[in-house]
């Protein structure tokens, strides 16, 4: 029998999407019978790489249905996003291990501390050091905690209900480990340490809050996070490749007093939040480094911040160690540096993030500004030239960094706060979307177009290849529940892809569509429902 008839007669094996083939040495035979095949060698394996199946239902990506979504900007996850942005500002306990401490008045304090070493933490975890921990990690966990932050926002009791997040979608949404150097299970790796490292941060939180009239003192983890590899096994079925990584996290028990819908209601707890631009996360956590954190800062600190004004010095001291602040001052080279890279952080938040902002005229003199700040006929002029012109003199004052600039006010207004007076909803085209679970179990979105047409009371002109047209949108001065309710029929839109869009449960929409349907939306959900809904 020849080769080839033998080859077709026993085709080459296959095993778990793996070829296999055996070579023979150029001196070895082949031998029937009682024979045997001389000193064969390793089997070599050509990879087929497969989707991982039966995976757990996940939640949708983020910004699907907006380019903004509701997040939690409570104390804890304020003081939590500083925690890992200063990381040279954490103190030692006398044992040696580090805190960092955030004072809020009034004998309230949240202090954060690194709980590794445990038995279910990966080896790195175990073996690194908790400053090495937040050195590697610090900016990249705060971009995490933000995301976790924004889906237990989702959670109707997140102190009971955990998400499950898909590592793949979670890098798409971060916008990290980009790199064509790294593999995708390279990337699902890093991902997986990443948000493992996010499940270290515990908290003791110490609050006294309006009508509760009491103490609490609580210690729990922020994020309780556990991680499921699904890799693709070798050759000798040995894990190898990553396909798909799962993430399930459970929010803390501080969710109880700080995200509690319910609890805010009976004034026996707080729910506190605000929106998160899509664009935010745009922004390259190292090129862009400086932006990032003073976005991630001011978004969280609006609820506080209610006119969106700030000191460049408060600004700094709540995302960036002391010591450069101090540098800043002592080192005229240094501070220098820092304003510049401070005016290019702006033009970031300003075009990338769409943020506006005002620079106080009394406190932020025109020649501190920057250059896309002032008058053209002023910024083509040479430092010098603009100086003497603005100043009178060639040099900028002395110790102008710590006098002027720290000192200096200037003011941000988010694009979410921007909805309420947002007239270019007329004549556009949004996107909307119902969700459905597919057979990988990824919650995906069925698209509808709504084209919109102003002039009078909403109504529909019916369904066509998915186009849904509503004409006739109402200028509206208070939103109640049942007008909720006829805007959403309107739209054709379920009550649950409704309480999806908002970041609420379907109980939530069903209370105010029938017990409050005649009593005003709490303000703070006004500017969503007016987005989805499309208000004006």
């Amino acid at each position: 029998m020849s080769v080839r008839e033998n080859n077709r007669r026993y085709p080459k094996p296959e095993l778990s999407g793996y070829q296999l083939a055996i070579p023979y040495p150029a001196d070895a035979t082949r031998k029937t019978g009682t024979g045997a095949i001389a000193n064969p060698q390793i089997p070599v394996a050509t990879k087929r790489f497969r989707k991982a199946k039966n995976l757990p239902f996940t939640e949708q990506p983020l910004f699907i249905n907006n380019n903004y979504e509701m997040t939690a900007t409570s104390a804890p996850i304020i003081s939590a996003t500083q925690a890992y942005l200063k990381q040279p500002d954490w103190n030692k306990y006398s044992d040696g291990k580090l805190y960092f401490s955030k004072e809020f008045g009034k004998g309230r304090y949240i202090e954060f501390y690194i709980l590794h070493q445990q038995a279910h933490q990966p080896q790195y975890i175990l073996d690194g050091a908790e400053h090495q921990i937040l050195e590697k990690y610090g900016v990249m966990a705060a971009r995490l905690h933000a995301v976790f932050a924004t889906y237990a926002t989702q959670q109707k009791e997140p102190w009971k209900q955990p998400f499950i997040l898909r590592g793949s979608e979670l890098i798409k949404t971060l916008q990290i480990y980009k790199s064509k150097k790294l593999s995708k299970s390279q990337k699902l790796k890093a991902i997986a340490d990443l948000a493992m490292v996010v499940g270290t941060l515990g908290a003791v939180i110490q609050w006294y809050e309006g009508d509760l009239n009491l103490c609490i003192k609580e210690r729990c983890l922020l994020w309780m996070v556990s991680v499921q590899e699904y890799s693709q096994p070798n050759l000798f079925q040995e894990p190898e490749d990553l396909l798909e990584v799962i993430i399930r996290v459970q929010p803390g028990l501080w969710t109880y007093n700080f995200l509690n819908a319910e609890g805010e209601k009976s004034k026996t707890a707080l729910y506190q939040c605000g929106f998160m631009p899509k664009q935010v996360f745009d922004l390259d956590a190292h090129k862009h480094k400086l932006a990032f954190e003073l976005a991630l800062y001011i978004i969280q600190n609006n609820r506080a911040h209610k006119n969106g004004t700030y000191t460049i010095h408060n600004l700094l001291s709540n995302i960036l160690p002391d010591s450069q602040i101090e540098k800043a001052v002592s080192d005229y080279r240094y501070g220098w540096r820092l304003r510049e890279d401070l005016e290019e952080a702006f033009l970031l938040l300003k075009d990338k993030v769409n943020m506006t902002i005002e620079f106080d005229d009394q406190t932020y003199p025109m020649w501190l500004r920057p250059l896309w700040a002032i008058p053209e006929e002023l910024a083509h002029l040479s430092p010098q030239e603009r100086n003497q012109k603005l100043l009178g003199k060639k040099k900028l004052p002395d110790n102008y960094i710590q006098n002027i600039l720290l000192p200096a006010k200037l003011s941000f207004k988010l694009p979410s706060s921007q909805i309420n007076n947002n007239k270019s909803v007329k004549n556009q085209k949004n996107t909307k979307f119902h969700t459905k679970s597919n057979k990988a179990g990824v919650k995906t979105q069925s698209q509808v177009d709504v084209v919109i047409n102003n002039s009078g009371i909403a109504k529909t002109s019916g369904v066509s290849n998915g186009k849904v047209t509503i004409r006739n949108i109402p200028v509206i001065k208070e939103i109640t529940g049942n007008l909720v309710k006829q805007m959403r029929t309107a739209k054709k839109m379920s009550q649950r892809d409704f309480a999806h869009a908002v970041g609420m449960s379907q109980s939530w929409v069903r209370d105010i569509e029938t017990k409050g349907k005649n009593a005003p939306i709490p303000e703070k959900y006004t500017a969503i429902i007016k987005e989805i809904l499309n208000f004006r």
